[in-house]
C-alpha cells in the first residue's frame, strides 16, 4: 500500500469558535468549513496555552509537564514527529515559525515569530529588506511589544507582504516540489491569528467592528489573578471599553480570514497533485486567544477562549460529518501530535502523552478512543495547572499547592461564579484530585529531551 502523505497546518491563537461553523462570530471561513464538512471536527484543549509551550506540545507529543517549557522564551527540543517521519523515510519540509525544531530539519523556510526584531535566519525579514519594508515592519513590531493589540500600527501592506501571507506563498511553492516517488510531509506553521498584528489589505475590511461590541464586561480585578497571568499591564485592562474590544476582535477575525484563504490555496494545490488520493490534511492550533472575555486579552489563561483549539483531520475520501466533539471529551493537542505520528507509520515513544485520534475519525462514537481513559483534560503554564472534567474545571496554584478556582462549566459556562469557598466544594475537589492524579501519573518528566 502507498504510504500516506501529510499536510499539517498549525496556527497560533486560533480559537475553536473562530471557525464559522461554530456560529459565534459574524465572519465566514469557507475553506475551513469545507474541510469540516468532509471530515471530523474536534475541539482540543491546549496542553499549554502559553507561547511557545503549546506549539512544542503539538510538535513533540509531550505534555507541558514533560517538556518543561511553561514560560515564554526560546526553546529548542531534541525530539518530535517531524524527526520520527524522517526516520520512516519521509521527505519532510517545514515552512514558517518552526523555531522549536528548526535545528533538526534540513529542508525548511525558517520564519522568526513576530517577537523578533532582527534575525539573520528569518526569510521573511530578508524579503521585507529587499522590498524596502523592513523599517516599517520593525516599527510595527516595536509598537506591538509596547502596546500589544490595543494600539496597533496598521501598515499599508498587501497580503503577500504580511508574515502569514508570506508563509502561505512559500508553503504553496514548496507543495509543488513535494516528491511523487516517496511519502512526504509538509509542515506549515503560521504566526497568527493570535500574533496581535492587524491584518493586511484587503483582510482589514472583512469584519465590521460595530457588530462586535456586544458581551464586553470590564475586568473584575479581584478575580484576575485567579483567571489569568496577565500578558499586559493591569492599567491597559482598566482602560478597555467595548469600542476598543470591537476593533481588536475585527483585527483578529481579519487574520482568521487571511489564514482561511491560505488554507484554501494549499488544499487546492493538494487536489491538483497526482498523489492527492493518499494525502491527509490536519489543521489545528497551539492555543486560543482571549478577546475580551472577563475583560481579559491574551493567552495565558484557562478560560475556554484561550485553551480550546479546533482540530480538523481530513482523509483523502470524505467521511460522514458529525457534530463537533467537545473539549470535555478529553482531547488534547498532544493527541494531534500522536495522530500525525500514527498516520506516518511511526512507533510512538513510550513516554509520550498523546493518543491517536484516528478512532474518532472512523468511529463517530469514539468508543475505541474512549476506552480506558477518563474524560478530562489537563493544561499547564507558569505556576498554574488546570483539570477539566465533564462538569467542573479546577485551577491549582502549583507553588502554593492549593486550588484557587472551581467552576461548574455546565451551569456556569462563562465561568463567572468561583465555587472555591462554596460548602459543596470540598467533596467536589476531593473527587477531582483523584482524577487529576490518575492523569498526571503517566506524565514522566523528560527534561533530558529539552535544550534551551
Amino acid at each position: 500500500m502507498p504510504r500516506r502523505n501529510l499536510l499539517v497546518i498549525l496556527t497560533q491563537g486560533l480559537r475553536s469558535d473562530a471557525l464559522s461553523d461554530a456560529e459565534a462570530w459574524p465572519r465566514v471561513t469557507p475553506n475551513l468549513d469545507q474541510i469540516c464538512q468532509r471530515s471530523r471536527r474536534l475541539i482540543a484543549t491546549s496542553a499549554c496555552p502559553a507561547d511557545n509551550g503549546g506549539l512544542i506540545s503539538l510538535l513533540t507529543c509531550l505534555h507541558a509537564r514533560q517538556h518543561g517549557c511553561l514560560d515564554p522564551g526560546e526553546h529548542v527540543v531534541a525530539t518530535g514527529w517531524p524527526r520520527w517521519l524522517i526516520a520512516q523515510g519521509y521527505h519532510v519540509t517545514a515552512v514558517g515559525c518552526v523555531g522549536a525544531l528548526a535545528p533538526h530539519l534540513e529542508d525548511q523556510v525558517f520564519v522568526e515569530n513576530v517577537g523578533k526584531l532582527d534575525s539573520d535566519r528569518c526569510t521573511y525579514l530578508a524579503r521585507m529588506d529587499r522590498r524596502g519594508h523592513l523599517k516599517a515592519v520593525k516599527l510595527q513590531r516595536r509598537q506591538r511589544l509596547r502596546h500589544g493589540p490595543f494600539e496597533p500600527d496598521h501598515l499599508s501592506l498587501e497580503a503577500d507582504d504580511d508574515i502569514d501571507g508570506f508563509i502561505a506563498n512559500e508553503a504553496t511553492a514548496r507543495m509543488k516540489k513535494m516528491p511523487l516517488d516517496k511519502p512526504w510531509a509538509l509542515l506549515v506553521v503560521f504566526s497568527g491569528p493570535g500574533n496581535d498584528l492587524p491584518p493586511p489589505i484587503p483582510f482589514d475590511q472583512v469584519a465590521d467592528p460595530a457588530s462586535l461590541e456586544s458581551a464586553f464586561v470590564p475586568a473584575d480585578l479581584t478575580q484576575v489573578d485567579i483567571l489569568a497571568e496577565l500578558d499586559y499591564p493591569r492599567v491597559m485592562l482598566q482602560r478597555l471599553n467595548a469600542t476598543m474590544i470591537s476593533r481588536l476582535r475585527a483585527n483578529y477575525l481579519g487574520r482568521v480570514s487571511l489564514i482561511d484563504y491560505a488554507i484554501g490555496r494549499l488544499l487546492h494545490q493538494v487536489a491538483g497533485r497526482e498523489d492527492h488520493d493518499r494525502t491527509w490534511s490536519i489543521v489545528t492550533s497551539s492555543r486560543g486567544q482571549l478577546l475580551g472575555e472577563h475583560g481579559l486579552v491574551g493567552q495565558r489563561s484557562f478560560l475556554a477562549g484561550a485553551i480550546e483549539a479546533p482540530v480538523v483531520i481530513t482523509p483523502p475520501k470524505p467521511v460522514k460529518p458529525s457534530p463537533a466533539i467537545p473539549a470535555t471529551f478529553g482531547i488534547s493537542t498532544v493527541d494531534v501530535a500522536a495522530t500525525v505520528g500514527v498516520l506516518g507509520g511511526c512507533d510512538l515513544p513510550k513516554a509520550v502523552a498523546g493518543r491517536s485520534l484516528l478512532p474518532l475519525v472512523v468511529d463517530p462514537n469514539g468508543s475505541e478512543f474512549h476506552v480506558g481513559t477518563s474524560a478530562a483534560a489537563i493544561s499547564e503554564f507558569g505556576h498554574r495547572l488546570m483539570f477539566h472534567s465533564d462538569n467542573y474545571k479546577v485551577v491549582f496554584d502549583t507553588h502554593q499547592r492549593r486550588p484557587v478556582g472551581l467552576y461548574d462549566v455546565v451551569q456556569d459556562a462563562d465561568e463567572y461564579v468561583n465555587l472555591i469557598d462554596d460548602p459543596v466544594a470540598s467533596n467536589v475537589l476531593d473527587a477531582l484530585r483523584w482524577r487529576l492524579a490518575d492523569g498526571l501519573l503517566p506524565l514522566r518528566a523528560l527534561r533530558a529531551l529539552r535544550v534551551r
